[in-house]
């Protein structure tokens, strides 16, 4: 019985956003069957589920230094038909510079 009582426990959780974004997403959410709190819910139980974030998540933009990274990112990639091909000549190089 007390293991039923601890199931049952729960927590409020809150969180700011503006009037606009809620009432848009109760109508959204409304039309699905669902309230806000239980797409919160749902939303937190999948992340358990999956022990990550349910949606891939982007900056609109990348910072300057993101964009160099990718920007040298593509150019080796060019280079290098396969990943074993990058290694063998990654492990080459550093054997001629003498760090082993």
């Amino acid at each position: 019985m007390n293991s039923v009582n601890t199931a049952l426990k729960t927590t409020d959780v809150r969180s700011r956003v503006s009037q606009n974004l809620k009432t848009e997403a109760s109508d959204v959410l409304v039309d699905c069957g669902l309230t806000v709190s239980s797409a919160i819910r749902l939303f937190l139980e999948q992340v358990v589920r999956e022990q990550r974030v349910p949606f891939e998540i982007k900056r609109r933009v990348p910072s300057a230094k993101m964009a160099l990274a990718l920007e040298e990112a593509k150019v080796i990639d060019k280079q290098f038909s396969s990943m074993q091909q990058m290694m063998k000549e990654l492990g080459a190089s550093e054997k001629k510079d003498g760090c082993e």
